[in-house]
């Protein structure tokens, strides 16, 4: 089978590698497509000890659907459709050997790529649920990528007053227009902090989301929260000791929510459902698809933001 792995900064190569064999208790699944995610990108874009190349076949994939190959479980049989959720994050290969607990089954009346987007939105869902109810609220969210453009989405959908965007690509802040935004800032141009305080009258956001994991715009966070607002944090930051503007968080009285983690059962189901009733439209975030093959093109793609890129797909 195919595989993925990630052999220096920047440089990602094919390699083959024996199928799994079936073990008792688990399913072996032949993935169709997989997507790349913004969190795959510091791994393939930065640097690391030399110790760490080449990274885990596979690593870091993690959304992916596929065929069930062979099943010792009762749950799944040959040919069925499924999302799955690698639990080593090692996804970007060709047969994933699996827990039934860690699939789902899904219909085809959509789309593959369509119904790969369950995952990414599941999680959204799963801070959406965990903040809880935003009705009639001034909201913010800072990175319109794939994530920051489905909490557009889900906020408007939730009922929230005003849904401002935020970010640094003029592309971008046109699509978060069309899936939901009712303001848009660009953070590299304008004054975020005094416009959301124009937009919301003088009030600052009762929510913020925080959908990219950078030191700057963790403590962004902060300044468009108003006093005892919520903040969100989403995006993961690799820094393990980012320096926060803790008096700022500690004086506004700030509520945080941190998420990470969704359930398959609750946030992957409840995202599945939507997708289906078109309530968000998922495919307007799919922007190129390529053979699994040129993965080294999609990540260059990804990470240097070419052709007005929002998701990647790669097709098996």
């Amino acid at each position: 089978m195919r595989v993925a792995k990630i052999i220096a900064p920047r440089r990602i190569e094919i390699f083959d590698e024996p199928i799994p064999e079936l073990d008792k208790g688990k399913v072996l699944v032949r993935l169709e497509k997989a997507a790349i995610c913004g969190s795959d990108l510091p791994y393939f874009r930065d640097k690391h000890p030399d110790s760490a190349y080449p990274f885990a076949s596979g690593y870091s994939g993690h959304e992916c659907v596929g065929l069930v190959e062979s099943s010792d479980s009762l749950d799944y049989n040959k040919g069925d459709f499924v999302l799955t959720l690698p639990p080593y994050l090692d996804g970007f290969k060709e047969y994933y050997l699996v827990t039934p607990d860690r699939l789902m089954h899904m219909p085809r009346q959509k789309d593959t790529s369509v119904m790969l987007m369950t995952q990414l939105l599941g999680a959204v869902v799963h801070c959406c649920r965990r903040i809880n109810n935003v009705w009639g609220m001034n909201t913010v969210v800072i990175g319109q990528g794939p994530v920051g453009l489905l909490f557009n989405s889900m906020l408007k959908n939730m009922g929230a007053t005003r849904v401002i965007g935020v970010d640094i690509l003029d592309y971008r802040l046109r699509i978060a227009k069309e899936m939901g935004a009712t303001h848009t800032i660009d953070s590299s141009k304008q004054n975020v902090s005094e416009i959301v305080k124009d937009i919301t009258k003088g009030n600052m956001a009762d929510l913020v989301v925080e959908a990219c994991g950078y030191e700057e715009t963790l403590n962004m966070s902060f300044d468009l929260a108003r006093h005892d607002g919520v903040v969100a944090f989403f995006g993961i930051c690799l820094k393990e000791s980012p320096g926060l503007n803790f008096n700022q968080l500690f004086r506004k009285e700030l509520r945080i929510i941190a998420s990470v983690g969704p359930s398959i059962e609750i946030d992957y189901a409840y995202a599945l459902r939507t997708i289906m009733a078109d309530q968000i439209e998922v495919e307007r975030l799919i922007t190129h698809t390529l053979p699994f093959v040129n993965i080294q093109e999609g990540f260059e793609i990804a990470v240097n933001r070419k052709e007005e890129v929002i998701k990647v797909i790669l097709e098996f």
